[in-house]
Parts: structure tokens; C-alpha cells; sequence
């Protein structure tokens, strides 16, 4: 009982230190630098780092000598779509050290200002969201949203309500310029935009096939976003909807060509040349990896004798897109409807598990470029002054044993000290 009744008076004194952003002495931490771990102190003022020592000192915190990154993001991720299920979601992200999370494809109508309150505070996540996205006329993801508005997913839609709300059809550019006043009404943070197949538009144009944007009219929605200071990311299935993607300037990929035989059993139609990836380096596109998707959302649906050749195509596709120095951040692609709720946590461990990337790359990835690919605005992902102070206090080296970033002793998210939390926090459906 003494024991317990200490733990609470720590956890209130930790919350009672959150209640302000001050200046702070950050002692005998191993701070991450991008490469390795140096020792040493860092000072925070109001929630930033600072380059020298703060004429008064509100604080001190030990850290003792235990390891020090950026706090982690989520560059695709569904799940913050409505009040639902909301307190639970927001503490999964937190106990993986997941400061931010980015929805490619919600419907404002389910953000109420509950939603709004919850997220984007200092003791909590901060999300972007994309409202609708972008694509052809019964293309992905129409009749996704159909069928899950169909079994009460939405709650008060119903399918015929998902039109110009889950999702916008455009086929050209005069019906680009007839709805983009109704795409900015809803005040996006950004532009999620549909390629799938579209090696095979024509082909696949009216039938119930997979499907999505005619590339031509990529490349104009581009034109009209980035004239409206807003950045476009597009979702693709192959390589020639990441080669046209590229080629139509947007900002992020989503997704690395996701190989699956129930649209195409030839693997060399997701397969990333080099060209292609060093003409993305060169633009500053980034790619959001969400490589565990397929295989996660398939269940038993893939034949176990296409995985090992699925996996030799993804670790292909990340040689390749590091080689050219393509930017590279972590996304899950998880959803509210899962029976386990994923987050970047299962896609960092997919990644490992399948030898896609050393550690230190993961790493990189997961606390450098994913912050900036959601929060591109903000001085996120490094531990220098200027920087945000959010961090995470590790049990151990990462870069030796990637499973130190799950043993997590310290949340700090603007030179706050967020309450200790006993993890892992699973929710489950069902």
C-alpha cells in the first residue's frame, strides 16, 4: 500500500510540474544527434531547446545517463476520426512515444469540437488531417466508405452521405474547378489524392476495378493545392502510380507499392527503378513506408508462398529509395476497425522483423523525418536549440537493440513532463 500511495504522489507531482513550461536542466542525459549518443546536459525555455544555460534554473531533471530521442510520429493513420473510442486512442499513441499523427482521410463532419478539444495540447497528440481525398469517380476509396457507412461505421451517414464529405470526385479539370471551393470549406491541413493501377486507366475506367485519379488531373490538383499553400500526398499500389506521382510534383507517397496477387501477380509491377527514386530525392518527396499494411489488413487472404517474394520486393524498394536519399517516414495505415488497433509501433517492428532497414535508419526515420513529414512547419526531430523540446527517455540504446524504443521512462512534450503511463496500452475490438 506504501508503495502504491508513493507512485501516486509521484505521478501528481509529475502532473503538478506539467501544469507549466519553465526553464529546465535536462542532466546526465545520451542524447541523439542523428548518428550516435553523446553525453551531456540540455536546456529547455518554454518548451524549446536553448544553446546555453538559462539565467534562472526552474528545474533540474536526472535523466541518469540513460538514452535520449525525439518523440516518435505516425505519417498515416485513421484512427483519430471521430470522438469514438477517442481517450483510449490518444493513450495507445502516447504509450509508444508517438507525439503525432497524421489522418490522410477522415470526415470532418465527425471532428466536433469534442474531437478538436482532445488533440493538438501539450498533455496529448498532435494530429493533421486531410478531410476527404481526392479521386475518380467510383475509384478507392468510394466503395470502402460505402460499405462501412452501410454497417453504421459513420455514426447519423449513411452511404449516399459520403459523397463530398469521405471523399471528392474529380475527373478532369473542369470538375476540379467546380469542387475546390468545397474542398477548402473544410479547411484541410493538406490534400490526399488516389493513383491506383493507373497504368491501367483506361482499361480499368467504369468497371468496379480498383482505381483512381487520371495522372493528368494529379498534376493539376498539385498546381491548384500548392497555389492554395497546401501540400499533396497520394496514395499508390504500383510502380507506375509512384513513377506518375513523382512526375506530377506531389509532396509524399503513401505507401511503397504494395505488392498483392489478388490485383496483380506480377511482381515487377511494384518495383521502384532508380531513375524514379533519384527524381523523387531531388523534388524532396517523401515516402510514407506503411509496409506491414498489405499483410496486416490481408489476414490468411495472401498465399503464404507469395510473402517471402513480397518481402524481397519491399526490402528491393527500400535499398533503392535510401540509395537515391529519398526522405523516408513511418506510417501504419491503421484504422478505428481493427481488431488490434496498430500504430507506428507494429510498422517499426515489421520493418526490423524483415531486415528492411538497420536500426539506426528505423530510428532516423521514426523520430527525424516522420515528425517533419507531418508537421513540416515545425522544428521537430532533433534535440538542438531552436527545436522543440519533446522527447523520450529510453531504457536502453536503440541503435544496439531496437527494442529499447518500447521501453520507454520519460515523455517530455514541450519541456513538460507528461504522468508515467504502465504500458503497453492494446486496445482490441471484439
Amino acid at each position: 500500500m506504501r508503495t502504491l500511495f508513493a507512485f501516486l504522489l509521484a505521478a501528481l507531482a509529475l502532473a503538478s510540474a506539467a501544469a507549466r513550461a519553465d526553464n529546465v536542466a535536462w542532466v546526465n542525459g545520451s542524447w541523439f544527434d542523428g548518428t550516435t549518443f553523446t553525453n551531456g546536459t540540455r536546456y529547455s525555455v518554454d518548451g524549446f531547446f536553448v544553446d546555453r544555460r538559462p539565467l534562472r534554473v526552474d528545474r533540474t531533471v536526472d535523466l541518469a545517463d540513460r538514452h535520449v530521442v525525439p518523440a516518435f510520429g505516425d505519417a498515416h493513420h485513421h484512427g483519430i476520426d471521430s470522438v469514438q473510442g477517442l481517450d483510449d486512442k490518444i493513450a495507445a499513441f502516447l504509450e509508444a512515444g508517438i507525439f503525432y499523427v497524421k489522418n490522410p482521410n477522415v470526415i470532418p463532419d465527425l471532428l466536433t469540437p469534442e474531437v478538436r478539444r482532445k488533440v493538438n495540447q501539450p498533455d496529448t497528440i498532435d494530429v493533421t488531417f486531410a478531410n476527404g481525398g481526392l479521386t475518380a469517380t467510383g475509384g478507392h476509396p468510394a466503395p470502402l466508405h460505402g460499405y462501412l457507412a452501410s454497417i453504421g461505421v459513420f455514426p447519423g451517414l449513411k452511404p449516399e452521405d459520403m459523397e463530398n464529405r469521405a471523399y471528392f470526385f474529380i475527373d478532369d479539370e473542369a470538375s476540379l474547378e467546380a469542387k475546390w471551393p468545397l474542398v477548402l470549406a473544410g479547411r484541410p491541413d493538406f490534400i490526399k489524392t488516389f493513383l491506383l493501377f493507373s497504368e491501367e486507366l483506361e482499361k480499368r475506367r467504369g468497371t468496379p476495378a480498383h482505381q483512381g485519379l487520371d495522372p493528368k488531373v494529379l498534376a493539376a490538383i498539385v498546381r491548384k493545392a500548392h497555389a492554395s499553400g497546401l501540400r499533396v500526398t497520394t496514395h499508390i499500389d504500383t510502380a507506375t502510380d509512384f513513377r506518375n506521382a513523382v512526375e506530377a510534383g506531389v509532396d509524399e507517397i503513401n505507401h511503397m507499392p504494395q505488392p498483392d496477387p489478388r490485383f496483380s501477380p506480377d511482381l515487377s509491377a511494384y518495383v521502384i527503378d532508380a531513375a524514379t527514386a533519384r527524381l523523387a530525392a531531388s523534388k524532396g518527396i517523401i515516402v510514407v513506408t506503411t509496409a506491414s499494411t498489405t499483410e496486416r489488413l490481408s489476414g490468411t487472404g495472401l498465399p503464404p508462398v507469395w510473402l517471402p517474394k513480397m518481402h524481397d520486393n519491399q526490402r528491393e524498394n527500400f535499398r533503392v529509395l535510401r540509395a537515391a536519399g529519398v526522405r523516408m517516414a513511418i506510417g501504419s495505415d491503421g484504422i478505428s476497425g481493427e481488431r488490434t488497433f496498430a500504430t507506428a509501433r507494429d510498422e517499426v517492428r515489421f520493418i526490423a522483423l524483415n531486415r528492411m532497414a538497420d536500426n539506426l535508419a528505423i530510428l532516423r526515420m521514426w523520430c527525424e523525418e516522420t515528425p517533419r513529414a507531418i508537421f513540416p512547419n515545425r522544428k521537430l526531430g532533433k534535440l538542438s536549440p531552436g527545436y522543440e523540446a519533446n522527447f523520450l527517455v529510453l531504457g536502453g540504446n536503440p541503435v544496439e537493440d531496437l527494442a529499447n524504443v518500447e521501453r520507454i521512462g520519460m515523455r517530455v512534450k514541450q519541456g513538460l513532463v507528461l504522468p508515467p503511463m504502465a504500458g503497453p496500452v492494446i486496445l482490441r475490438r471484439g
